[in-house]
């Protein structure tokens, strides 16, 4: 076919078609807009994910420093609202709350967070009593009424915010939504109670009457009865020191009256031998106890019983040979100086007693031969009279619970 104008023919190859912009194409080009605008909005959701996932990791970090600090600042407190050498508040009277208060404040500065040291603040410092039963909640400025257990606790709050630590903390990626600074804080309460329970390994196998306890024991006040007088507190017993805590004598049973006497003690085993007695001085209590009720014999032993062993078991006192009481005492190397023991309503030999108390006594020596006695007094020293994996809460007879978070 030859070209209407030239007269030349088109060449096959050179032969052009008619192209046209239909609907089609327009639909094509409106489809690739809506991609385009779908992925910024998607980038831009996707950042902000990114941006909240890892601001909102580095805050946990934060805030785990800073309950750390809060946990260890409570615990390094606590201890002080009790008279201890490592406070330097001898003698001071139970709680002392200035003192647990400040020792609070320098815990916090004994810590870090985002490699900074803390500062703690007074101000976010309080104290009162925390009920350890759990029945009335949050620190109370007065002893809640039973059947709440209320116990001296000290509470702390470790802050960044404001002009505290160094203010907020800082964010990264989330100052795309205009957020600089986040504030994060932490809180711990700390508590220390009278022993319900103990662990294994804490008590002395000797059991003592509450008669006698009452006798040396001035529970009003939580401490130890002092000598008014040089005279001997009864028959057979030593002279005292005016002003000073009781000395006394205990001997089995057999030979004194229940208010005078103490007997041994197996705990959860019947075991009537010298070995397994001796044995419990150098170990202690192979299992935990507790304090129960009702007092008077077990009509059920459970681990709120001890056995009371029978006989007076003399070598047991003094033995130059073998382990003894006299040998770890005061007088010997210490390592019986300071003992818990479980307080009973009697000393019925033969039988499993209630434990109604954990005591601290402090023991200077034991007499075999003709004597068979230890001499000992009441103790409520907190640097002494710590009761291993003790909790709960029981009668205040001198010992004390390990300081322990309850917040």
């Amino acid at each position: 076919m030859e070209h209407a104008h030239s007269g030349h023919a088109w060449p096959p190859h050179a032969r052009r078609r008619p192209t046209c912009a239909g609907p089609g194409s327009k639909r094509l080009r409106a489809q690739k807009g809506a991609v385009a605008v779908t992925v910024a909005v998607a980038l831009t959701m996707l950042l902000g994910v990114a941006a909240v996932a890892i601001d909102l990791g580095y805050l946990y970090i934060v805030r785990n420093e800073l309950q750390n600090a809060a946990d260890a600042a409570a615990l390094a407190g606590v201890p002080c609202l009790y008279p201890r050498a490592q406070c330097g508040n001898q003698t001071a009277k139970a709680p002392d709350w200035g003192t647990a208060q400040q020792q609070t404040v320098q815990g916090v500065s004994l810590n870090q967070s985002s490699n900074v040291t803390l500062t703690g603040y007074t101000t976010d410092v309080s104290y009162g009593y925390w009920d350890v039963t759990g029945s009335v909640p949050g620190l109370q400025a007065t002893v809640p009424p039973s059947p709440a257990v209320g116990m001296p606790a000290v509470r702390v709050t470790v802050t960044r915010s404001g002009a505290k630590n160094g203010g907020g903390v800082p964010v990264f990626l989330a100052k795309i939504f205009g957020i600089s600074t986040v504030p994060v804080s932490a809180t711990a309460v700390a508590v220390i109670s009278d022993p319900g329970s103990v662990g294994d390994a804490t008590l002395f196998p000797v059991a003592m009457s509450k008669c006698m306890y009452d006798q040396y024991w001035d529970s009003t006040n939580g401490k130890p009865k002092v000598a008014t007088s040089t005279t001997p507190p009864g028959p057979g017993q030593p002279s005292q020191t005016v002003g000073q805590p009781y000395v006394f004598w205990v001997t089995s049973s057999y030979h004194a009256g229940p208010c005078e006497a103490s007997q041994w003690t197996t705990f959860d085993t019947t075991a009537n031998d010298v070995p397994t007695v001796r044995n419990l001085i150098t170990n202690g209590n192979p299992n935990p106890a507790a304090v129960g009720s009702p007092p008077g014999v077990c009509s059920t032993p459970d681990q709120t019983c001890t056995y009371i062993q029978p006989g007076t078991k003399n070598t047991l006192y003094a033995n130059g040979n073998q382990p003894s009481v006299n040998s770890c005492s005061a007088a010997g190397t210490k390592a019986c100086e300071y003992v818990l023991v479980p307080v009973v309503q009697d000393l019925t030999t033969g039988s499993y007693q209630r434990i109604l108390a954990f005591a601290c006594v402090h023991i200077d020596f034991a007499v075999g031969g003709s004597g068979k006695y230890i001499q000992m007094e009441m103790v409520n020293n907190p640097d002494k009279c710590q009761a291993a994996g003790s909790s709960g809460a029981g009668p205040y007879y001198g010992a004390l619970t390990p300081a322990r978070l309850a917040q």
